[in-house]
């Protein structure tokens, strides 16, 4: 694996002023998504001197995978693990793709699709409650897909990755962001992993060869496999900080997410932990 996705500069990013309606703060239900305007997804920065606010870095993270998609007019896309909406708003707004997103959430759905009606984006964009598994879409129904950490939610991540293979026609791309267990961990280390997949709420993090053999399995060839871990870092502490000092009531739905943030700062300065970028295509028959 390289460390370096080397970002093609065809989307520009946005800054956080003179936002369009969706893309201002609002609530999402989503203590992660609160914490970064509706992103549930790490940042990403560009160097150590990358002085871009965590908001800022999850849209940039957001950008270099529709970078990847060359979404344009007339093309259908496919967001799976779609939060509330704001990646999937933002790269339809973008490209001018046609954009279907789908979650295992309903209150996420329900925020997506408020956020969808309130732009004008909302007849280019939908939001289904779908299992990844299982997609309510035929066969070769899409020009792209995506999945930003959405295969460290899924316990079969073959299935996941053949089904959405299936959507896809002939030589379109998946891009897959996740966080990644680069190699086996062990003792304080192993406590730290699982309290930070109680937080994400993972059965287990991803592995290098297990992503690879599932996506070969699923009939997708890699293109590109990058671990940008070192781009993406400062997520950990950032989301710890934006918790810190919270103390959620005893009855509060995601008191254990609360809980589990304080272990993330070690989760992320641990040398297994990485987080892979890679662009896969669904293979052509020959």
């Amino acid at each position: 694996m390289t460390d370096d996705p080397s970002p093609r500069p065809t989307v520009p990013p946005s800054p956080d002023i003179d936002r369009p309606h969706d893309e201002r703060p609002q609530h999402t239900g989503n203590p992660a998504g609160a914490a970064v305007d509706g992103n549930i997804h790490v940042g990403y920065w560009d160097s150590a001197a990358d002085d871009r606010s965590l908001d800022q870095a999850t849209d940039r993270l957001t950008d270099l995978v529709a970078e990847r998609l060359a979404g344009a007019p007339g093309r259908r896309l496919l967001d799976v693990g779609c939060g509330t909406g704001r990646p999937a708003l933002r790269i339809a707004r973008a490209t001018g793709a046609q954009v279907s997103g789908v979650s295992v959430s309903s209150q996420d759905i329900d925020l997506a699709r408020t956020r969808a009606d309130a732009t004008a984006l909302a007849d280019r964009v939908d939001f289904r409650y779908a299992d990844a598994c299982a997609l309510p879409f035929d066969d070769a129904s899409f020009d792209g897909a995506w999945a930003i950490e959405s295969m460290m939610h899924i316990a079969d991540r073959t299935t996941a990755l053949t089904e959405i293979a299936r959507t896809l026609r002939p030589g379109s791309p998946l891009i897959v962001t996740d966080v990644l267990l680069r190699s086996p961990v062990t003792g304080e280390s192993a406590e730290t992993v699982r309290q930070a997949c109680r937080a994400f709420g993972s059965p287990a993090l991803p592995e290098p060869a297990e992503l690879r053999t599932a996506l070969d399995r699923a009939g997708l060839e890699v293109v590109e496999f990058h671990d940008i871990a070192d781009h993406v870092r400062r997520t950990y502490q950032a989301f710890a900080d934006a918790f810190d000092g919270v103390e959620p009531a005893a009855d509060d739905p995601h008191r254990a997410f609360f809980t589990a943030t304080r272990c993330l700062p070690r989760f992320g300065a641990l040398p297994q932990v990485g987080y892979v970028f890679l662009v896969a295509r669904r293979a052509v028959a020959r």
